[in-house]
């Protein structure tokens, strides 16, 4: 018997609760560049919806932005400009 093929869509079943995490530099521009890009596609951001984390030595900070995703292509649009930004080194 085989698996029926599941679309990305089905897989996150939207609209969801959807966790976006962001590592950088810890320096103003990133936190301000990662909400621009965000709120671009989400909608406003409350502060609540943003944690962040300082590494060991504090270099580098984590942020994880909740929002509520309501489509792949909302997600691909925000990695996407989030992987070409100079700030961000990583998602997670």
């Amino acid at each position: 018997m085989t698996k029926p093929n599941v679309t990305s869509e089905e897989l996150f079943n939207f609209p969801c609760d959807y966790p976006i995490k962001v590592m950088g530099k810890d320096c103003p521009e990133l936190y301000d560049e990662l909400r621009l890009i965000i709120e671009r596609y989400a909608g406003r951001l409350h502060h609540n919806q943003i944690t962040s984390k300082n590494s060991s030595k504090g270099s580098y900070i984590s942020y994880t932005v909740r929002i509520v995703a309501t489509s792949k292509r909302q997600i691909d649009s925000i990695n996407k400009e989030l992987i070409e930004n100079p700030f961000v080194d990583y998602i997670l």
